[in-house]
């Protein structure tokens, strides 16, 4: 057997196993499955490019991160899961890396792949109120919608992380949520949503305990594709334009909350955000909105006007 091919056949070995054993890693620290699964793709994908052309860790090499992205960009991959094709690789890099498989680092003088700032538009006060407008009435699925919008409204919870909450979640002041990567982080709930769910729930028919799932539907507990819909069947009735996703919610409490000057800080932990890259596409959404209050209300320009 030639040498080369030896070397083949052992990357092949050393590689896949430091990624096999990543994914372990992220399984043992509560990672979700969706998670993990795209991990397993996107950097699988990754470590099949490598084994073409390095020998183990210590020989991939700055040009071979380049080729896998020129490779993925010339399959015509969108700039957001270029990004991804970067990002994903080099957390299990580093992962490699901490654990001390290597001491190489080939990502170190490849720039990252930009990631044009295109952020979906929040809620305006308008059409907030068509949604809660829309859930008004005495029936408990209505109460309930009412008790969801201002829930995810208030706290910004993700559409899991809140069909995860059981009645007794809904009697407390303050929340300890467990979000992305198993991170946990405190939600608070304001009087006005602690009242709304109380209503939800007494009005709700089924026989509830404390440890019961909190989301109840017309069959019973509803699944998170039935939250999902939820949500999606209360924008149709609000009439709104665009349709409404579980995550306008998110976006509207991170930019609202930009809007009456929370800080950044503050807002990443409330968010369950490992770092600030999300909240500052948040903020240029914000920025364009002083940018045009600017425009409107500048002394230079009142002063033109005259």
């Amino acid at each position: 057997m030639h040498s080369s091919s030896f070397e083949v056949i052992h990357a092949r070995s050393e590689i896949r196993e430091a990624f096999q054993l990543w994914l372990e890693a992220l399984e043992a620290r509560a990672v979700s499955q969706n998670t993990i699964a795209n991990y397993r793709e996107c950097v699988g994908k990754f470590v099949a490019f490598l084994e073409r052309y390095a020998s183990t860790l210590d020989a991939v090499q700055s040009q071979h991160i380049r080729k896998w992205l020129i490779e993925r960009q010339r399959a015509g991959v969108s700039p957001h899961t270029l990004h991804n094709a970067y990002r994903n690789p080099r957390a299990f890099w580093n992962w490699c890396r901490h654990e001390g498989l290597t001491e190489n680092d080939p990502f170190a003088k490849v720039e990252k792949p930009k990631l044009p700032v295109k952020v979906k538009p929040a809620l305006t006060p308008d059409e907030v109120e068509q949604v809660l407008h829309a859930c008004e009435g005495k029936h408990w699925l209505q109460q309930r919608d009412k008790a969801l919008c201002l829930l995810l409204l208030d706290t910004g919870l993700r559409i899991h992380e809140a069909h995860k909450l059981t009645v007794a979640d809904a009697k407390q002041e303050v929340l300890l949520i467990r979000g992305k990567g198993g991170k946990q982080r405190v939600v608070f709930l304001s009087a006005e949503v602690r009242l709304a769910l109380k209503r939800y729930l007494k009005a709700c028919p089924y026989p509830l305990t404390d440890e019961s799932p909190l989301w109840q539907g017309a069959k019973g507990t509803l699944t998170l594709h039935g939250l999902k819909n939820a949500v999606k069947a209360i924008g149709k009735r609000a009439g709104l334009k665009r349709p409404l996703g579980a995550h306008t919610f998110r976006r509207t409490f991170a930019t609202w909350s930009l809007r009456n000057g929370i800080d950044l800080e503050h807002l990443r932990q409330l968010m369950g955000h490992s770092d600030y890259t999300v909240l500052r596409q948040y903020l240029a959404l914000v920025e364009a909105d002083l940018k045009q209050a600017h425009q409107q209300h500048s002394p230079l320009r009142n002063l033109r006007k005259r």
